[in-house]
């Protein structure tokens, strides 16, 4: 399931609104007229930019399937042609904060389309809407351990902390982010994470060591299929990555990114909020496991509050 700040994926696999009460009719108007259209997205957050850069810039109406949206200067007015008393006045910087919000649902939806469609608009108006909007974390190495609304399922016991995650998490549950160069790769716990777990722990126990160098790791899941090889730069790990299967098919577009490179401490950190979530989870659910070694080993890499936690 995809899920951004303001947007998620309902039961039909179309972005809902999930925001806050003050700004729905603001994303209803982004839902319902600008849809997942990378380029319209891209238009209307261009509009907005120089609304705010530019006090004399002139009004600009937008005629959507549903609404009427006016741009100026002093705000965004949005109207539904429909429902009369459906309309509200927004900030610039509301409406730049939902539409930013969306492109992230856009690029979690289809990267390539949306990567391709960033391409065509800077060549064509000689400027990218997104340029200085994110910085070197979102476009280098990332991860997003993603939220469970309906919280993980209960369960008594299982095998290891793996079993675990694959029992404790449905389908329905968010999905984790890599986010490789740019790219957003979703990863589900219970099918990718629970198979990732007895690779991922040995390998941020390794990369912590003080004299490591290099590593190789195999990342076996059917959705997630790769193969990294991990060097030591100073205080940097440079990863590359041979891409056999993604969630989504995103191989081609992973490799033509090359190779990352990300602080050594930076990418045991982005892993641990996946480890964080699952630990926490299987702790305060008082899950009991046969074998918990992976679990005393994945609270010694996250510290002395894992520790703490009940079980």
């Amino acid at each position: 399931m995809i899920r951004t700040k303001y947007y998620v994926e309902d039961a039909f696999g179309v972005p809902q609104f999930c925001g806050p009460d003050e700004l729905m009719f603001l994303g209803e108007w982004v839902t319902a007229d600008i849809q997942l259209s990378p380029l319209s997205v891209l238009e209307a957050m261009d509009l907005v930019a120089e609304a705010k850069a530019n006090p004399g810039f002139g009004p600009e109406d937008l005629d959507g399937n549903a609404h009427t949206v006016t741009i100026s200067p002093q705000g965004v007015w949005v109207e539904n042609h429909f429902v009369e008393h459906v309309q509200g006045e927004f900030t610039l910087d509301d409406a730049f904060r939902v539409l930013v919000d969306f492109w992230d649902y856009c690029c979690l939806a289809n990267p390539q389309k949306a990567d391709s469609r960033r391409r065509e608009y800077a060549d064509e108006f000689g400027r990218d809407p997104l340029a200085g909007i994110r910085g070197p974390r979102d476009t280098g190495f990332e991860i997003r351990e993603g939220r469970c609304p309906i919280g993980p399922r209960r369960i008594a016991e299982a095998a290891d902390l793996a079993d675990a995650v694959g029992e404790m998490y449905s389908s329905e549950s968010e999905d984790a982010v890599l986010v490789w160069n740019q790219v957003p790769v979703r990863l589900t716990y219970r099918y990718d994470i629970a198979v990732l777990l007895d690779d991922l722990v040995p390998l941020l126990e390794e990369v912590r060591r003080p004299e490591f160098s290099a590593a190789e790791v195999f990342w076996g899941s059917d959705t997630f299929s790769a193969e990294w090889k991990l060097t030591r730069e100073g205080g940097h790990l440079r990863v590359r990555a041979r891409w056999h299967s993604t969630l989504g098919n995103h191989e081609s577009l992973l490799t033509e990114r090359g190779d990352v490179t990300v602080g050594a401490e930076d990418f045991v950190r982005e892993w641990s909020k996946v480890l964080w979530r699952i630990v926490t989870d299987v702790t305060t659910g008082r899950v009991k496991l046969a074998d918990d070694d992976l679990l005393v080993r994945a609270k010694a890499l996250l510290g002395t509050a894992a520790t703490e936690l009940p079980g």
